[in-house]
């Protein structure tokens, strides 16, 4: 079976969950389209490109007063990695707003520097279609062979391969900048000879990694099954960091990644991962939470992925007993075929309590209560205090919020009813954006006079309320009146400081820095309370109110 035929099999099979809704709708060939629609107005700096939707001041003076390390370094250290949507959107807005910069501080060769930064940060968080944009717009990037590479890979990484080919034909086939993509695009239309000559020129480089690279372009030059082989998947393993042109190679020769390498993957990989018959299931459900935490992918589509999970029936039979044994990523796949399967009220409710569990600590609630918020009446069957309180979180997470004080008041219990009341009714304001105190003010009377003991939960929820609050007398009177025991020693200070002082000021490049610091690659709902505070003092201080809202209301889950 030659490759073509191999490549046109795997098309056919690829699942569903291809169809990765992208934010910027491009057509397929808009970069082989001279469509003066998208051209804007040559400018002299590469790296002050604007693909925004909306024009805004807040970005454009963010820089002007930066030098290029500065600069280059901020967009370098962004954690394109981490799993929050709101992170993600934030990222996604400050590489693709309009930026200008001080031209006393950052010379041509900067400039080039930083324009190649900021499309390798586009890409490697999954903006393809606004890397194809940037490139419509400008007319000095045509034979631009940085973008166009970044263009390449971008289609591989989307099953567009001949797209991607077609592209090189427009570039300077430098055979040490495009040597893999040449190789690959040469095997594609079954030119061999020129492969193996392409093939021949990266053993005499002999640099690490290139060995399987080799192995596995030979192997598809020929009829043989290459899954089976041992040596293949040794040389495999040996690849920690996967790219695009590597990517490709294993869909053609039908062999899954493993789980360390997709686990370093950006979202780009991610992306694809999902189009990829070849990857194993679990893989794909790992990449699917991810990207669905991210925003990248809707809550359909992680069921879909749920679903394609392979269990026994005996195991779905008995998913309440067995999943506790399983990982957390393994485990939410069983109990939600479970789930679907279950017609019996009781043991449903028990699986999706369970499921609801196991999906908070990752970060998943409000994707799961989406999933699973309406497939029975929990009003009537939920029975215990500690259940009451779980599916209240669940409608509250969904901003249901009289089915969230309703199923409260069936077990209500304190002082852990107590502080979900106050969390419900904060969540509610923050979403009416208009604050009753007086409704508040009652219900801190609940907390007077007494010590709570170290209560995470009740520490974030008078930071919200604090926060986000016009703060009244009579609300500061009853604040005063509520006592937490509190440990100390986990206090950063200086950042706590340091988040207040900048983002009062309105200074953005500092504070944002200081922000992405803070939170890195982590869940913002496993910070320590100083770091939540700083995260949100400085996004309420520099009015984003969108983002501050959404983290706020998060909090109080």
């Amino acid at each position: 079976m030659n490759l073509i035929l191999k490549i046109n099999n795997f098309f056919k099979i690829l699942l569903i969950i291809i169809l990765i809704p992208f934010k910027i709708a491009l057509s397929n060939q808009l970069i082989f389209e001279d469509n003066e629609s998208f051209r804007g107005e040559n400018k002299e700096f590469l790296s002050e490109f604007n693909i925004g939707n909306k024009k805004s001041d807040t970005w454009r003076e963010v820089f002007s007063d930066k030098t290029f390390e500065q600069i280059n370094l901020f967009i370098e250290n962004l954690p394109v990695r981490n799993t929050d949507e709101v992170i993600q959107d934030l990222i996604h807005e400050i590489l693709i707003s309009e930026k200008s910069f001080n031209r006393n501080l950052i010379n041509t060769q900067d400039d080039k520097m930083l324009f190649q930064t900021f499309i390798n940060k586009l890409f490697e968080t999954g903006r393809l279609s606004e890397i194809e944009l940037i490139y419509s717009q400008t007319s000095e990037l045509e034979n631009n062979s940085f973008i166009l590479k970044k263009m390449i890979e971008a289609n591989f990484l989307r099953n567009r391969h001949s797209e991607a080919c077609k592209i090189l034909e427009k570039v300077d086939q430098d055979p040490i900048f495009f040597g893999k993509t040449l190789i690959i695009c040469n095997i594609i239309n079954n030119k061999f000879d020129e492969a193996k000559l392409g093939l021949q020129l990266l053993k005499e480089q002999n640099q690490p990694g290139d060995l399987f690279f080799i192995e596995l372009a030979f192997s598809l030059m020929s009829e043989k099954d290459i899954t089976q082989s041992k040596d293949l998947k040794k040389n495999l393993d040996k690849i920690k960091e996967l790219n695009p042109i590597i990517m490709s190679s294993l869909q053609f020769a039908d062999i899954s990644p493993n789980f360390e390498q997709i686990e370093k993957l950006t979202t780009s990989g991610l992306l694809f991962i999902l189009s990829n018959p070849s990857v194993e299931t679990d893989l794909k459900i790992f990449c699917s939470e991810i990207l669905v935490k991210q925003g990248r992918i809707n809550v359909e589509m992680l069921a879909e992925a749920y679903q394609l999970a392979k269990f026994e029936n005996k195991e779905i039979e008995n998913a309440e007993r067995i999943y506790k044994s399983l990982s957390p990523m393994r485990a939410r796949p069983l109990l939600y075929q479970s789930i679907m399967r279950d017609n019996k009220p009781d043991s449903k409710l028990r699986k999706i309590i369970a499921l609801i569990k196991i999906s908070i600590n990752d970060n998943l609630l409000s994707k799961i209560s989406h999933l699973v918020g309406d497939l029975m009446d929990f009003n009537e069957y939920v029975k215990s205090h500690v259940d009451s309180i779980l599916i209240s979180k669940m409608y509250q997470s969904r901003e249901m919020f009289d089915k969230a004080k309703e199923i409260l008041n069936k077990n209500y219990k304190s002082p852990e009813s107590d502080f979900r009341n106050l969390a419900i009714n904060l969540s509610e304001f923050l979403s009416l954006q208009s604050t009753n105190n007086y409704s508040l003010e009652n219900k801190l009377e609940n907390f007077e006079n007494i010590i709570i003991a170290d209560s995470v939960s009740m520490k974030k929820i008078l930071m919200v309320m604090i926060l986000s609050t016009d703060l009244s007398q009579g609300l500061v009177d009853k604040l005063f009146k509520v006592t937490i025991d509190s440990d100390v020693r986990t206090i950063d200070i200086k950042d706590f400081f340091l988040a207040n002082s900048l983002s009062l000021k309105g200074d953005i490049f500092n504070s944002l820095n200081l922000l992405f610091k803070i939170i890195g690659n982590k869940n913002f709902m496993q910070l320590n309370l100083i770091q939540s505070y700083s995260i949100l003092i400085i996004l309420k201080n520099l009015g984003f109110e969108d983002a501050f809202k959404k983290l706020t209301e998060r909090t109080l889950l």
